[in-house]
């Protein structure tokens, strides 16, 4: 584990599993990201391969390429995968590769990917824990990545941005209409439908009214947001993540700006909330970069807020 830091505010970002970002902690306070430490110091990774299609859900903040349906139709490496309609699981060698440490102050990290022969693509991954805002009364943290295109020929892709969170969080992106919403089926047949709310101007999953006839209850949100964040509330901790607000022609058109992904059950320990962001669609020439970003902003509360306060909070200071 490698720490960056800046007064209040902790990182702990793991290099040889994809440079991923797996704590984040205020006063070294309860982890706000959701991320099982027992595996941030194991003796054994895994190791990159197109052959290789095990997932271990180290989670934290990652990045990965979009659209999902061509993860794998774009190498020659696994010819099974080609030919696949599972898209399932990730590139390996984003998500599990050792990246290079290029830069690194107290607060302040550059990480380096290998490059990855299945999305021809090498990230490198720019973290800042920045100062106190005084007048927002938040801690900043910038995130900046870029995707180099590392083959000869032209290629087209997102940047796809992933914060877990624990799945009973409440959380909230501001939409201006139902229609700029749309919502999943469960993931398997055994699973019921994750509920979800859309009032006062948010969309927001409502893990904790899940269907009791299921153990789990799942879905994804598909958003096209008003303003360009997504909010989450730990305890008293308020994580905002803003963007680059892109108009949805864009994007590729399977994807959204934003996604929520939901995974509830009964317990907190087991649940889980994916917070994504997805950048424009573009062509890379060979040796070309695109870039995307994400501005976190951490607020803590002097007491506990309700719903309704947060809703009061988001539309006062965005």
């Amino acid at each position: 584990m490698i720490y960056i830091e800046n007064g209040d505010v902790k990182l702990g970002i793991l290099p040889d599993v994809g440079g991923r970002i797996v704590s984040l902690q205020i006063n070294d306070g309860e982890n706000i990201l959701e991320s099982d430490s027992n595996l941030w110091n194991e003796a054994k990774r895994i190791r990159p391969s197109s052959k290789n299609l095990e997932f271990k859900a180290y989670n934290g903040h990652e990045v990965w390429v979009g659209p999902q349906s061509q993860w794998w139709k774009r190498q020659s490496l696994n010819k099974e995968k080609i030919d696949s309609d599972l898209f399932w699981p990730p590139d390996p060698y984003i998500s599990y590769d050792k990246y290079n440490i290029i830069t690194k102050s107290d607060n302040y990290i550059v990480l380096k990917g290998h490059g990855s022969p299945i999305s021809g693509i090498r990230f490198t991954k720019n973290i800042i824990v920045g100062e106190y805002d005084m007048t927002d009364e938040c801690y900043n943290i910038f995130i900046e990545v870029t995707a180099e295109n590392i083959r000869k020929k032209p290629i087209a892709w997102d940047i796809w941005m992933l914060t877990r969170v624990n799945g009973h969080n409440l959380n909230f992106v501001p939409v201006a209409d139902e229609k700029d919403v749309t919502v999943s089926e469960p993931t398997h047949p055994h699973q019921g439908p994750a509920p979800y709310t859309i009032k006062d101007g948010y969309f927001s999953f409502t893990p904790k009214e899940k269907d009791k006839d299921h153990e789990e209850c799942t879905a994804k949100a598909f958003i096209s947001p008003s303003r360009p964040f997504i909010a989450t509330l730990s305890g008293r901790t308020l994580l905002q993540i803003f963007f680059l607000h892109q108009e949805q022609q864009l994007l590729h058109p399977e994807q959204r700006e934003v996604e929520i992904y939901n995974f509830a059950t009964d317990r907190k320990e087991t649940s889980l909330l994916e917070l994504e962001y997805h950048s424009p669609y573009q062509t890379i020439p060979p040796g070309g970069v695109i870039s995307a970003t994400e501005v976190w902003k951490i607020h803590r509360f002097s007491k506990d807020v309700t719903e309704s306060d947060i809703k009061s909070y988001l539309n006062k200071t965005t």
